[in-house]
């Protein structure tokens, strides 16, 4: 083998031996570098899986979700504090939804200084219509048993319907945009039920026994997990002639404040507060003392989704005055369709 040959084969196997020493240090840096990358991938994974664990736990950690509802329950127009809010007016339905709302209502009422008592009992009957434009239609109806006591000591019943009443409330104006929510209502309570109170010495009462005219107002604020409601409505009476004489019972202003509280998609609680002042009632012109005594009461409650149609509504309420009921139960089963 000649010198070229063997300086060649010399040369030829030092470019070997450097370039696999290139290979190799690539190869190293190239895996160093996709080390780094899986780490720095790594890290971005636990900040992400972080962060979804402070907005959304329900989703990262579900030993610690809430009990499951059932079907429907956690859309926003069929929760429990929604449903709650309709009943209060402080909500509308949507347009071309019903709503047909089965009712009981007790009241007990006993003044011991004039030997009086009175119970009162019976089913209702609701019916709520969403329309466009952001209104809606009610008319409700009850059937009242009553059982009534005075300084004769004697107890005597009576039964019958009781007033019919409808409405149609307005949404003016909505949360989100406005700072809160402000709804109105326009009614006329018929005198449909029996009253005999300026008639009969034994008298019976399953209705008012005048045509009233009412306007409301209802405002909504949202204070998650709160929401504060309160509502004013005034009540003009018609006056009417009775046994002869001019009878005219003064109108009214309701005030009503309350709050629920979301415990769950399906549960909800609230309390409130109504204040109702009376003007006197007049008979042939002259004021009747006390007939404008204040009416205060305060009820406790919640309302429960039992199934994607389906509530139930209960409310128990304090008679905090003299002339208001001393307990009064509500319970409802609000249907939608």
């Amino acid at each position: 083998m000649g010198v070229r040959e063997v300086a060649r084969s010399c040369l030829v196997g030092v470019a070997l031996l450097a370039s696999s020493s290139l290979w190799a240090q690539g190869l190293e840096d190239l895996q160093r570098r996709l080390a780094e990358k899986e780490a720095e991938n790594r890290r971005l994974r636990e900040r992400v899986e972080m962060l979804e664990r402070e907005l959304t736990p329900r989703r990262i950690a579900p030993a610690r979700a809430e009990p499951a509802v059932p079907e429907g329950a956690e859309e926003d127009v069929n929760r429990a504090l929604e449903r709650a809010l309709v009943r209060e007016n402080g909500l509308l339905l949507s347009a071309g939804t019903f709503e047909l709302e089965p009712n009981v209502v007790y009241s007990h009422l006993d003044d011991g200084s004039s030997d009086f008592r009175r119970d009162s009992f019976g089913p209702g009957l609701v019916f709520r219509m969403g329309l466009p434009a952001r209104l809606q239609f009610d008319a409700a109806l009850p059937y009242v048993f009553e059982r009534r006591r005075d300084d004769t000591a004697s107890m005597r019943s009576a039964d019958g319907i009781g007033d019919l009443s409808v409405g149609l409330s307005r949404q003016f104006l909505s949360e989100g945009p406005a700072p809160l929510s402000l709804t109105g209502r326009l009614g006329y309570q018929a005198s449909t039920g029996r009253n005999t109170l300026f008639e009969s010495p034994r008298p019976v009462a399953l209705g008012s026994g005048f045509d009233a005219l009412q306007a409301g107002l209802t405002a909504v604020k949202r204070m998650d997990p709160l929401v504060h409601f309160g509502s004013y409505t005034f009540t003009h009476v018609f006056g009417r002639t009775r046994s002869g004489l001019d009878v005219r019972p003064g109108d009214s202003h309701e005030l009503r404040f309350g709050t629920a509280l979301a415990v769950s998609p399906a549960a909800s609680l609230r309390a409130a507060l109504s204040l109702s002042f009376f003007e006197r009632t007049r008979i042939e012109g002259i004021r009747i003392p006390g007939s404008d005594d204040p009416l205060a009461m305060l009820e406790l409650g919640g309302a429960l989704v039992l199934n994607s149609s389906t509530a139930l509504d209960v409310l128990v309420g304090a008679g905090l005055t003299g002339n208001a009921p001393d307990f009064r139960l509500s319970v409802a089963f609000p249907f939608r369709f």
